[in-house]
């Protein structure tokens, strides 16, 4: 079973080697102190990467993850990388259906299902990157949309992580407005009770400092508008910002009970 709170990032095609392999030390050292430690701490590096990651955050008993996989298994395809390789290696989560894999790279809803049942059937936890690509547009209709076409088959009892990011809120100076992530948030929740699948929730898309707390304000009394962290890409790079945001949705989820 997932943690109850996981807060993570994406290092997309930013880290280094260098940066990289000083990242998970920083981060286990940040938290030296914190009762929790590296419990719910998890990063998505680059392929080449992940093998660093794992033999420094990994061995903490944080969660490290990939930001691709491919669709085929183990065989003749020149390039790509299995899910089995990615699980053997100790990966825990795979992101699918991120907005960029699927505008730069032109990924439809028959790929990101493959590579979200391929991850599925390897062990490993997919991460679906969902919501609506216009500002204003129907976030519910989005998210149910995007359910049908990508957990279509999903295993009973697999671990899944909802990363939810309107596609208009990445790399915006500000987050979307924590109201309607906290309605959002919750209709995630109640799309995936419906078909009876467990998930944690986190929210995406520009989250910074102050984010995690306004989105709990905004949900009031319906905790199911809270999402279970945070997933971020560029800004949770460096390790300062990755730790402020840290003791800021561990303070908070403490004080909901999560």
């Amino acid at each position: 079973m997932l943690p109850p709170t996981l807060i993570g990032c994406s290092s997309k095609s930013y880290f280094s080697a260098a940066q990289a392999r000083a990242w998970g030390p920083e981060v286990m050292a940040g938290v030296a102190d914190d009762a929790a430690g590296t419990s719910g701490l998890f990063c998505c590096p680059s392929f080449p990467l992940i093998p660093t990651l794992l033999d420094s955050l990994g061995a903490a008993g944080g969660l490290v993850g990939a930001q691709d996989v491919s669709v085929y298994g183990p065989g003749s395809y020149t390039g790509e990388v299995s899910a089995a390789v990615l699980a053997e290696l100790g990966c825990r989560f795979v992101m699918a259906g991120h907005p960029e894999r699927r505008r730069i790279f032109g990924e439809d809803d028959q790929t990101v299902h493959r590579k979200v049942l391929a991850t599925a059937e390897a062990g490993m936890a997919p991460i679906i990157v969902v919501g609506e690509d216009v500002e204003g547009a129907s976030a519910a209709d989005a998210l149910n949309a995007q359910f049908d076409r990508w957990l279509d088959g999903f295993p009973a009892g697999a671990e899944l992580l909802v990363a939810y990011e309107p596609a208009w809120a990445i790399g915006r100076p500000q987050p979307a407005p924590p109201a309607h992530v906290a309605e959002t948030i919750a209709t995630v929740r109640d799309l995936i009770a419906q078909r009876d699948t467990a998930a944690r929730v986190v929210y995406g898309g520009s989250a910074q400092p102050g984010t995690y707390r306004a989105i709990a304000a905004a949900a009031g009394e319906d905790v199911t508008g809270v999402p279970d962290g945070l997933f971020m890409a560029r800004f949770g790079l460096d390790v300062a910002n990755f730790l402020s945001i840290v003791r800021e949705v561990r303070e908070v989820a403490g004080q909901i009970g999560r």
